[in-house]
């Protein structure tokens, strides 16, 4: 094993899982850099079913990461877990990965590599900025992204807010509709940005006072007592059990080493790539969500990975 075979990708979720595969069947040697205990990425968060991933019906996000990571076990795929990386340097015509790993540090050579670090909620600049948000998240009060409301035995009580007005605000608010919940639903935009679909199926629970929408309205204050009052800037107010934030997704790509290369970017943070998947940083691969803000979902990231792989295959051929 040399540096002109190993490749590492960091970052273990779909995509990164599915560069590797392909790179191992091409003999090559893939190295998956994860910062976490276990493989999965997004899909580790939630525990909803995917129904959209082919071949694998009836099983949820996490079983579909639990399959992936067995499928990847069985390849012998070298994984580095709880590994981070804090530099990538130019050396000998490629690249110095260097990495901190929880009781030693490394450096991997490498003539290109990866980039799968994909997307996390969006939503800790809200709790942030308003005051006694923070403090009702670490109590479990309010939660970041849609995944933690679908949790098995949390108690969400009778009463929930979702602030947002995207697919995912529309998808909760009817599968809590459903479980017997009242929700309310706020976004600051006049119109919902989720998509027809969704907001159709949510009229019949809104007809049944199951649903309640405030469209064009910001959350001002929130008061913390036995039940959470939220106030919003036009002046209503409500008294609520738990707060949803349904923000959309932020890439990952703030870290140092990353803004270090300098990659060329679009308005939203995420990583420009060509057909191939590579960036702007000539032999700098980037695959799944973190490089795809028009469709993320687990099945782009597969292939992306292995569109990555068949370009990195010929580059290390050539």
């Amino acid at each position: 094993m040399t540096s002109a075979t190993i490749v590492p990708i960091i970052g273990g979720g779909p995509a990164g899982m599915s560069c590797a595969l392909w790179l191992k069947n091409y003999g090559l040697h893939p190295v998956i850099i994860e910062r976490k205990a276990l493989l999965g990425g997004m899909q580790r968060a939630s525990p909803y079913e995917n129904l959209w991933l082919l071949g694998r019906p009836g099983e949820t996000a996490r079983q579909n990461a639990d399959a992936f990571a067995r499928h990847i076990a069985l390849e012998d795929i070298e994984i580095l877990y709880e590994a981070e990386a804090e530099q990538v340097r130019r050396a000998d015509g490629g690249f110095a990965l260097d990495l901190r790993m929880r009781n030693t540090r490394r450096t991997v050579g490498c003539r290109l590599l990866v980039i799968a670090t994909g997307t996390d909620f969006r939503g800790r600049d809200w709790v942030n900025a308003l005051a006694g948000a923070q403090a009702l998240a670490d109590a479990g009060r309010v939660l970041i992204g849609p995944a933690a409301i679908g949790e098995p035995g949390l108690e969400i009580g009778t009463d929930v807010l979702i602030v947002g007005g995207g697919d995912n605000a529309f998808d909760i608010a009817h599968r809590l509709a459903a479980q017997g919940k009242h929700v309310t639903l706020a976004f600051r935009t006049k119109t919902p940005r989720a998509q027809a679909l969704l907001s159709e199926r949510l009229k019949a629970d809104v007809a049944a006072r199951r649903v309640t929408i405030k469209a064009g309205v910001a959350v001002a204050a929130l008061d913390a007592g036995a039940r959470i009052g939220v106030s919003f800037d036009d002046g209503t107010r409500i008294a609520v059990d738990r707060i949803v934030l349904c923000f959309g997704y932020a890439p990952n790509t703030q870290a140092p080493w990353i803004e270090a290369l300098q990659l060329k970017r679009d308005g939203g943070g995420y990583l420009v790539v060509d057909g191939n998947m590579e960036t702007s940083c000539p032999g700098v691969f980037a695959v799944g969500d973190v490089s795809n803000p028009r469709h993320p979902c687990t099945a782009t990231a597969i292939a992306a990975g292995t569109m990555a792989a068949r370009e990195i295959l010929k580059r290390l051929s050539a």
